[in-house]
């Protein structure tokens, strides 16, 4: 799960925060039950502060490249 860093441990404004937290719990719908490394952690976290329509478009992609997968191993695994 991608945890926000706590308001006030960096020189951001009130309205990025607020902003930030929305794309976070955006990116925890993929990404919540994943177990993701440190660094991994610090990406998503940088790049929940970028423009919605990046987080946006970046999620739409992997949810197409997972259903993609899910279709490719389900056809795998057919008698």
């Amino acid at each position: 799960m991608i945890i926000q860093p706590e308001w006030g441990t960096r020189n951001v404004n009130e309205y990025f925060y607020k902003s930030e937290a929305r794309r976070i719990a955006a990116l925890n719908e993929v990404f919540g039950d994943v177990e993701l490394t440190a660094a991994e952690i610090r990406t998503l976290v940088w790049l929940a502060g970028c423009e919605e329509c990046t987080v946006v478009n970046l999620l739409s992609a992997v949810r197409k490249a997972m259903a993609v997968e899910t279709k490719r191993l389900e056809q795998q695994h057919r008698p």
